[in-house]
Formats: C-alpha cells, structure tokens, sequence
C-alpha cells in the first residue's frame, strides 16, 4: 500500500509550493492593510483606501490560475471581506461605495472558492447573507422592499443601484450550479495521476477521503424562507425601473437560476408530494412570480407602486425579453405537458363520475358530482352536505399539486395570458419577436396541460401573424401552420387547434360590434387582426366545412357589425355646391382640371375612431373575409347579406353605408388570378344591383320629408321637439324648499334641429352613392373584359358625377371610378375610353332626356364628356348638335334643363376654338393715320399748284399697245367647250363641319338674348362671343383668308344687334359684362365691318356705363380690389372695345375727346395693372389720330402748365408715370 500512495516526485511538489507561495504574498499584501483600514474609523481617507485595496484584491483574485486557487487561499482572502461586510466601530455605516467594492470583490471570489471547494455550510451563510442584505431581515408581517436600508423608527435609506448590483452578483454566483460532468471528467481525465491530491490531508489508515471539490448534488441551498426571501428580493428589484438596466437583467437572470435549479426540486419539500408532477415550492411561487413577471413584461406597476410618479415609466426592451424568457421557464418548469401528465388522468377519472338526474340534484343525492359524499350513515337517507362548522383553513407550507389546483392554475394562466395581449401592438419588433418565442414555446410544451386555456396563446399568435414586420409574422405563421396540421391523436376534436380558431374567429366577430362601441381602437385593431390571420394562414378554415360555417352565421353577426359601425358625415353635404348650373360651363381653368384624374379613391373615415390603422385594419379583415368567400364559394351569400342592407326598407340607415363598403372589401379581397363562373355570376347581378340602386338615388329628393325609413335610430320620432327660437313657449319655474330635486335625464326629450336631420339625410345619400361607384370600379377590376356589357349604363353615371355641379366628396370618387374602370378594360386613359364609347353616352343621355324620364342633370354628362375628351370629338359634333337642338325645342321652357344644353353648346364651341390659329396682331395703318406735318405739307404743296392748267386727257393715258396677238384663256379645245376649269377670283371655300355647326348655334341663340333668365341670357352671350372667331378667323389647316365665314356671322348679328344693344343696358351686371364682351369679340374679329356701328350705336352707352359704374364702384370697396370682379372685366371690355375702334374708324373730335377724358382715371397707379396697359393703349392709338387733342388732356390732367385749363386737373388720384410715359410718346 504504501507503493500505491507514494508521493509525487519532489521537483514537480516543491514548484507548486513556490508557486502557491507566490500567490499568498500577493494576497498577504492586499489582505493586511486591508483588514487594517476595516478595523479604522469611518472617514473618507479610510473609505478610499479601502476601495483601492478592494480593486487591488479583486485584480488578483481574477488574475490567480484556478489549479493554485486552495480553499485555504479562499478563506484568507474572504476574512477582511467579512469584516467590512460588518458595521464599523461604533456601529456606522460604511457607505455604499464600500459596500459596492466588497460585493464586488466577493463576486470574483465566489466562483474561484467554489471551483477550490467550498464548504456547504459557508455557501449557505454567505447566501443568508446576501439575501439579508439585499432584501432586508425576514418579516412575518411581509417582505421589505429590496434595496432600502432599515435605520430604525421607521426610517429607510435608498441603496444605491450600484451596491445592489454586486450583491445580485454575489448571488448569482452562489446560485449557479458546478457541473458534475466538468468536476469529475476533469479530475478523472486532468489528475490521472493524482497530482493535485493534498497528500497532507491524506491519512494512511483511511486514504478514501481526498480533499477534492464535493459534487453538485451535494450543493444544498438555504432553508426555504430563506429561498422565498430571495425569490422576493429579486421580483421587487427586476421591477422597479432603473437607469441601472444590469441591475434588472442580473435580477432576472438570477430568477431564471432560482425557478430552474432550486424552486423546482422536491427534495426541499416537507409535503409529501409525487416526485414526477410539479415541484410544490415552484407550484407556490408561480401566482405572485407570474403576476410580477406579467407586470414587468407590460410596464405596469404594482399596487403599492402606483402613486409613485417614478414607477409609470415604461420598462426597458431587454428587460421585457428577459422577463418573457423567465415566464415562459416558469410556465414550463410548473405546468409542462411532461409533469401534469398524472394530475391530467387524474383529473379525467374523476371527471367519470355518473350524471345524476333532476330528481336526485332535488333529493339532495348528488352534491359534487358523487352521491357518497353527503350520506347519513345513521339514517342511510340523504342529507344535505353543509355544515356550521368554517371551512378548515388551508394547511400551512407549500403548495401540493392536485388536479383541482391544475384547473385553476389553468384558468389564472388563461388570465395572464390576456394580460400579454398589449404587448402584441408593443412599439419594438424585439418585444414582439420574444413574445412570439413566448407563446409558441407554451403552445408547444404546455399544449395539453393548459387545454382550452391555449386558446389565448393561440389567440396572440394569430395577431402577432397580421403583425407588418416579417420577423415577427414570419415565425407566428410557421407556429400556427405547424399546430393546424398536428394529428389528433388523443386529443378530442373540440380542443384541436382548428376547432379552437374557429372559436375564436366566431367570439371576435362576435365581440368586434362592442369593442366599436366602447370606441376601444386597440381592441378592434387586434379583433380583426386576429380574425384575419385565422382566415389567411389555417386551411381548414378557408375551404373546410369550419370557413363555410363562419358564412353560415353571417346573419347573425353582420347585423351588430354593420349597426356599430358608422361613417364619417360628409361635410357640408346640406348645402349646395356655390355657383350651381355655373359651374357647368367649361372656363379657360377648367382646361388643366381634365387631365388631372384622381388615381385612388378618398379615404374612409369613421365617426368615433381616430387611428386610420383602425379602418386600415377592418377593411383588411373584409379583404380576408372576400378571399374566403371566393374560395369557399360563398361570395354569393355575402353579397346578398350585405346588398340586402343598402337596397332594403333601412337604406336611410348608417348601417347601409357601411355594408357598401363592407362589401366592397369583400370583392376585393375576392380579386384571384382566376375567378370561377360562379363568382362572376355573383359580381355581375352586384354590379347590376349597385347601378339600379344609383337610378333610384337619382330619383330621391334630398329636401323631402323624412319617412320611418330615414329616420335616425337614436331620435324617436314620435318624441321628437324642433328648437325653437321665437319662445314663444313659457318656462315654468316651480319653487321648491329643502332638498331641490334633479330631473332625471329620461325626463327630457331628445331636441333636433331640422338642419341637421338634412344635414344626416344629404350625407347618407353622398355616402351611398360615393360607396356605390367604389363598387363599380372594384366590379370593374374584377370582371375586366366582361364588364364591357354594362359599361354604357355606368359610364353615364361616373360622367353625371364628375360635373362641377357635383358635391367634391363625390366628384373624387367618380373621377378614381373612371380611371379604375378605364384600367380595368384596358384602355390607357380614361379620355380614350369615353372617346371610344361617345355613342353609347350620347343613347343614354336621350333615354334620360325622354318625356318619360326627365332628368336636369342628363346635359351635364355629355359637358364633362366633351370637358374629358376634347379636340377629338369634333369629329361627331353634327349628331350631337341635332339631339341637343332636339332637346332644346322640346324643354326650352324648363330653364335648368335649357342652361344645360346650353352649357353642352358651349362646351363645343369652345373645344372647336381650339383648331383656331392665334389672332394676328393690329398694326396701325400710318398712311391712313398721318401725322400733322405731312398733312400740312401736302396742304402747301396743293396751294402753290392750284391754279395750273391740267393737262388733256390724251395726256393722261400712256401709250400701251400688246404689239402681238391676245394669248387666248384656254389651253385646250375641250376646256373652250366646256368653259374654264376654275376662275380663282370667284372661288367660295365651303364651310367646314365647326363652322356649319356653329353658324346653326348662333341661328339658335337669337331666341334666348331676351330669356326671362338673367343667367342664360348672360351664358348665351358669352355663348356668341365664343362664336365670333369661329366664323370670322379662319381654320388652322387654311392657307388663305378665304375660309372666313364672316358671312355667316354678320347676318346674325345684324338681326341680334337690338338685343345685344339692350343687354347693355340690363339690370344685371353681370349680362353686361357679358354683352360688353361680345362686343370687344366683334371690335376683335370684325372690326372693319362692325367699328362704325359700334362707334354710333355702342359708344354712348358705354359713355352712361363708365360714369354710372364709377359712382357704384365709390360706394364698394372691393370693387377695384380684384381683377375677377364683374366691375373690372367691364371696364377692361369697354377699354379693348374703343382700341379696336380707334384702330379702325377715324373718330370724330367729340368723340375722341369723351373717350380721352373719360379714361383718364384708369391711369392711376391704384387701379390694376392690366386696366392701366388696357388705357394706355387706348391713348396711344387716339395720339395717331390726333395728338394735340391727347396731349392738352395729359397735360391738363396732371397740371403740366399753368395756361392748361383748370377744369381739367384731378388733384386726387396718382398717376405715377404713365402719363409722362404718354405725354413722351406724343
């Protein structure tokens, strides 16, 4: 034997020795001083050089090889730390920062002591007293709140986070397990050869007790309170929010070591409890450990925390992942499938106890489920089971699992689980992702044990599948997708995953109308998340008997969903659209209006939310909802369902709104690459029913009486009082003594204007048809080429929308209807689309323009589809004009429906002006316009020769003679029979298609200058004015002047020319304007025929307009302030009139010198800038005609001389330099 335990060779002992030896005096010489300064008094001096050693201490610990690291060496380093974890003389306290640097120091220790070997009996007091000085003493009464230090009389000092950082990791250190495997490999694989023995130790006698490190289940941890104690400390200091973020992830970590190594074993038990179930101490700590980790995850603080302004702030996103990972542990160490196998058979046996009857339940037999509970052994006849005696208090100790305690552990996790579902719409993706982690790892390890109650984690992984991040909806969608397609198995059909899914889509659809109504966002974001994920990722529910099921019940849950919820009113949907019929005449702005179509449709809002994810989310829970019904073949029955609201007896209700557009979700989520016969059958009799419902709308008058139909639910007709503001009624006062008494609120009676319920009525009528026509272009997108067979009946409808006369809300979504539905038949814009179907447009304008069915606002389809199309319909403007003249002679004497065709005539004409050329600019005749010098040359020129004899007649013609033969005319003998091909000198270009047509407008318009309406007659002379370069320019594609119909024109006007002379003076301004614009359009084009006549017909009525309008225009002060005002497009119009004519005509000396004195104040600088260039002009071209005249007006009006007159100086109005500008030019 003593061969066998001979000691190793001398070189190799004495070298360890030496350098044992080493690393004790380094130790030595950091420990004395060290354990000196401990037994000083506490000043600052003393407290740095006790920091400075502590580091110096802890540099070594760290820096010492592990294989000369002996327990002895642990036990001298660990003696000064012992003394300064003590008070210190006197009983002070050291501070933090000495209690940070010994924690410190301790937790490098730790690890290096325990390696060496550790006693157990010392690893449990440094554990007691770490927890002590963490958490506080023990208190029967209830844990202290971790990190505060007790100072007597109720006093408590906060530790800093710091200090209580090292001590969590002192603690970590203690409680992290030694592997067996890394202590016996390594001694059986390292030490063959038994080097590192201490053979001092080793007693010859009895050599079996080496001094070798002990084993891991040899590490016993502290007495249970002591555990609890630490289970506390820990919860309390991983949920108080920190700057420290550590000090909550340590805490955390060291949970997650306690739940895993010692809370979950159950030989630290005193109950007698089955070793293969759950663990009593974790099944004890689970509530409060549970609840505190569900608070932490979603930043909600405790009772006892919420006062405190501190704890509101939101937890860190590391440490909801970390308190996630620690739930899910204690989930699965507690209530695993593996450990409640036992306690779930138990369970099922005992639920196979016989049924009893109603009798016995009566009787009394059957009380609990069992009849031998509750039986009188001495009477043998049943008795009741209660007793006076309390119930017996629940034994003290831990927790014994059972199967009733399974049961309600499972309904308490059904109740955490909920409160998690915030975290699901939590603003970092991280938090997101580990609550993924989170539930799948309970669905998949606690699946059976929480039976029904993982509806809830399946629940939260349907909504984290709908989440916008693919990190997060990818791993919930491969989780969902592998739990649909598990076997049964065992498991009753009810509780598969499937069949929970398909309650849950059923118990949300059911719940989404509540939600709404609380006006709760969240919830009905997540409510329909959930839903849409189920119908979106699990087969069974798309095409299997479980998705036609959720159709089965559509009415049933359809008629709450569409009650709860309620568009938004359209603004100003009441009042009409300013400027009315007006707005149907195409002006020079609404040129650039027609390219510019709306590419989507406006979006929706809802009365009571205020997120638009929360209407973003709904309509994608419509969309899933279509893509089921597609693929179950059940669009049909939605379609119905939700058609049968907004075509039926309550089409005045909210609901009928929101079925529109619930429906319109449900088609486009029915939108596939390929749709079944079946589906197109339904679309196209919804396309049908949406264009029969938008010719009934046109039919409802938005100002009639309100029916039941159209009656708001929440007012009661019956009890209905209008406001009235005459008080007319008396208030009765009735005095009361003592205690005065409050009118219920039942006892008053809902008041309601009439306003508003028009206002209500207008908007649901908008609403309606604006849904309507989203349904035909999304009925449009779906059917694609067969939507060609109802395109002539919703094209008019789309182009009666787009009228200006239309309400904006509308006129939006018809213009993105129309580019919806020239998309979806394939053309590239929607010009090209109402140029390919103008026939079709034009039929369906005629069947609306019958006696049978007349509608006013027929004409303005065809204005907007000449305003879209253009120049290329000239074309076929002919069988247009013929049925508007039709039109015209049959309902002239309705005056809405005669502006509108006449709107239609005006649109042609100005799409025809078009193809005009540019007028070409005036240029002043000089030689008809001589100046006074040249004048009076000639004069002296013809004095000095006036009495010469003039010469004879012989004299006056030259000697000509041809000196051969007249060439004759013709080139041929046929030509001289038949006579000359063409004679240039006589050729009439005949008139082209515009011009036909518009010599037959302007034969048409002569009978409406005197219309009894002040607006036609203004529009019709606009209408003229539009025609006038029609007629009088020529063509673009003219070579030459002789495609002037002038001819035409003249003619007309001559008949006109009393009713245009009258116009000028109408009562209306505005048709003054009008005809003061027709008569500049004539001065313009046809100057040299017309300038005479307006000289002596025109000009005095423009000398009584501009003296009448400029006392008008003092008593206004907006009048001058606007270029759009009817005030200056007179003046400018009279101005441009007496330039032309100026041009044109010689004028008389009175007549200049009117012209010249009355147009003086538009000079002044204050008027607007076109009307001076308008003057300006004026007077340049009255100076060529006589500049004296001009000149003596200029200068008189500005004071140039004091020999001017007097009577012609204006001292009140500014001139600046435009009349030195003249007075130069002169």
């Amino acid at each position: 034997m003593a061969g066998l335990f001979a000691r190793p060779a001398e070189a190799g002992g004495v070298q360890r020795d030496a350098q044992r030896q080493a690393v004790f005096l380094e130790f030595k010489a950091v420990c004395v001083p060290l354990l000196d300064a401990a037994r000083q008094p506490t000043v600052a001096a003393t407290t740095r050089t006790i920091v400075e050693l502590l580091n110096k201490l802890t540099r070594l610990i760290e820096e010492a090889p592990d294989d000369l690291f002996t327990p002895a060496l642990a036990n001298y380093a660990f003696f000064p730390l012992a003394s300064l974890l003590q008070p210190a003389v006197g009983g002070a306290d050291r501070g933090d920062l000495v209690l940070e640097a010994t924690a410190s120091t301790l937790a490098a220790l730790v690890p290096k002591w325990r390696n060496a070997g550790m006693e157990q009996r010392v690893r449990q007091e440094l554990w007691i007293m770490v927890a002590l000085k963490l958490g506080g003493p023990l208190d029967p009464k209830g844990p202290k709140q971790a990190g505060k230090v007790d100072k007597g009389k109720g006093k408590a000092i906060e530790r800093t986070e710091e200090a209580s950082l090292a001590l969590v990791r002192v603690l970590l250190a203690l409680m992290r397990p030694a592997g067996r495997e890394t202590a016996s490999v390594g001694q059986d694989e390292e030490d063959s050869l038994g080097e590192n023995i201490d053979w001092d130790k080793v007693d010859p006698a009895n050599p079996s007790p080496f001094a070798r490190p002990p084993l891991v289940d040899e590490d016993r941890p502290p007495p249970v309170p002591i555990l609890f104690h630490t289970l506390t400390t820990l919860l309390t200091l991983a949920a108080e929010p920190t700057s420290l973020l550590q000090l909550q992830l340590s805490s955390l970590e060291a949970l997650d070591v306690l739940f895993a190594f010692y809370l979950s074993r159950h030989d630290l038990s005193t109950t007698s409890a089955p070793a293969a179930g759950p663990s009593p101490l974790l099944a004890t700590a689970l509530p409060g450990s549970a609840s505190t980790l569900s608070r932490i995850a979603v930043s909600k603080p405790s009772s006892s925390q919420r006062a405190d302004q501190d704890h509101r702030r939101r937890q860190a996103i590391p440490v909801v992942v970390a308190a996630l990972e620690c739930l899910a542990r204690l989930i699965i160490q507690t209530v695993g499938d593996g450990l409640t196998s036992d306690l779930r058979s138990e369970d099922g046996s005992q639920g196979q106890a016989p049924l009893a009857s109603l009798e016995e339940l009566v009787t009394g037999q059957h009380v609990n489920g069992s009849s031998a509970e509750g039986m009188d052994e001495e009477s043998g006849e049943a008795g009741p089971s209660t007793s006076t005696e309390p119930p017996p208090a629940p034994p003290a100790g831990p927790t014994i699992p059972t199967a009733s305690w399974l049961r309600f552990t499972v309904s308490s996790l059904s109740t955490l689980f909920s409160a998690l579902s915030p975290l699901a719409s939590h603003d970092s993706p991280t938090v997101r992702i580990a609550l993924v982690d989170f539930l799948s790892s309970i669905i998949s390890r606690c699946g059976q044990s929480l039976d029904e109650a993982v509806e809830g984690p399946l629940e939260g992984l349907l909504l984290l599948a709908s989440d916008e991040w693919d990190d997060v909806r990818g791993p919930a969608r491969r989780v969902l997708l592998a739990a649909s397609t598990q076997p049964t198995g065992d498991t009753i059909e009810s509780r598969h995953p499937l069949a929970l899914a398909a309650r849950i889509v059923r118990r949300r659809l059911t719940g989404l109308p509540r939600s709404l109504r609380q006006r709760d966002e969240q919830a009905v974001r997540h409510g329909a998340g959930i839903v849409r994920s189920a119908l979106e990722i699990l087969p069974t529910l798309q095409a299997g008997d479980t998705g036609a099921g959720v159709f089965e019940g559509i009415d049933r849950w359809s008629w709450m969903l569409l009650d709860a919820i309620e568009l938004e009113r359209v603004p100003a949907a009441g009042r009409a659209v300013e400027g009315g019929m007006a707005l149907a005449w195409i002006t020079g702005a609404d040129a650039t209006e027609t390219s510019q179509t709306a590419a989507t449709f406006p979006p929706i809002r809802l009365r009571g939310i205020s997120e638009s994810k929360t209407v973003e989310a709904l309509d994608s829970l419509w969309q899933a909802l279509g893509r089921m019904a597609a693929s179950s073949e059940r669009l049909g029955d939605a379609a119905e369902q939700f058609l049968g609201a907004a075509l039926g007896p309550r089409r005045g209700d909210p609901s009928a709104v929101t079925s529109l557009w619930v429906l319109d979700g449900v088609l486009r989520g029915a939108q596939v690459d390929q749709i079944s016969k079946t589906n197109k059958k339904v679309l196209r009799q919804t396309v049908r029913a949406v264009l029969s419902l938008l010719e009934e709308l046109e039919d409802v008058d938005v100002d009639a009486p309100t029916d039941e139909a159209t009656t708001r639910d929440d007012v009661n007709v019956e009890h209905l009082e209008v406001a009235e503001t005459d008080g007319a009624t008396p208030q009765l006062i009735v005095h009361t003594a003592g205690v005065i008494g409050t009118t219920s609120l039942d006892d008053y009676k809902p008041v309601a204007s009439v306003s508003s319920l028009r206002e209500a009525r207008a908007s649901q009528r908008l609403l309606l048809e604006a849904l309507a026509l989203r349904l035909l272009a999304t009925g449009a997108s779906l059917l694609g080429s067969s939507f060609q067979p109802l395109l002539m009946q919703a094209l008019y409808h789309v182009l009666a929308y787009l009228s200006p006369t239309t309400h904006p809300f509308l006129r939006a979504y018809a213009q993105a209807t129309l580019q919806a539905i020239s998309d979806a038949t394939a053309y590239a814009l929607p010009q090209n689309l109402v140029l390919a179907n103008v026939d079709y447009v034009v039929n369906s304008v005629s069947q609306h323009l019958s006696v049978s069915r007349l509608e006013p606002s027929a004409p303005l389809v065809l204005v907007e589809m000449i305003r879209l199309v253009g120049k290329p319909i000239v074309p076929m403007v002919q069988d247009l004009v013929d049925d508007v003249f039709e039109a015209l002679d049959d309902f002239h004497g309705y005056d809405e429906i005669t502006v509108g065709l006449w709107a239609v005539l005006d649109a042609l004409l100005k799409v025809m002006e078009e193809d005009l050329p540019p007028p070409r600019s005036h240029r002043a005749k000089d030689a008809a316009q001589a100046d006074a010098d040249s004048d009076w040359r000639a004069f002296e020129k013809w004095y000095v020769t006036r009495q010469d004899q003039a010469k004879g007649d012989e004299d006056d013609l030259e000697e000509i003679n041809p000196q051969r033969p007249f060439k004759s005319g013709f080139k041929s003998n046929k030509e001289r029979e038949d006579g000359p091909a063409e004679f240039p000198s006589d050729t009439v270009t005949p008139p082209t298609k515009p011009q036909v047509v518009t010599a037959q407008i302007l034969s048409k318009a002569m009978y409406f200058l005197s219309h009894q309406s002040p607006f036609l007659r203004a529009r019709v002379l606009s209408l003229v004015a539009s025609a006038v370069p029609l007629l009088a320019r020529p063509a673009l594609e003219a070579t030459t002047t002789a495609g002037t119909r002038a001819s035409d024109l003249l003619p007309v006007i001559h008949r006109a020319w009393p009713f245009i002379l009258n116009r000028l003076a109408d009562p209306e301004l505005f048709v003054v304007v009008e005809a003061a614009a027709l008569v500049e359009s004539l001065a313009s084009h046809v100057g040299e025929f017309m300038a005479r006549r307006i000289l002596d017909d025109v000009w005095p009525r423009f000398r009584i307009l501009l003296t009448k309008q400029e006392l008008e225009d003092r008593k206004s002060a907006i009048a001058n302030s606007t270029r759009y005002s009817s005030s200056h497009r007179l003046y400018r119009s009279i101005l441009r009139t007496l330039l032309q004519v100026a041009r044109d005509v010689p004028l008389k000396e009175d007549v200049l010198w009117e012209q010249a004195v009355l147009a003086r104040r538009f000079l002044s600088v204050k008027v607007d800038p076109k009307l001076q260039v308008c003057a300006s002009e004026l007077y340049k071209a009255l100076g060529l005609i006589n500049p004296d005249a001009i000149w003596l007006v200029l200068a008189g009006t500005v004071g140039l001389e004091a020999s001017l007159p007097v009577h012609l100086h204006i001292l009140d109005l500014d001139f600046g330099s435009n009349v030195d500008l003249l007075l130069e030019q002169l």
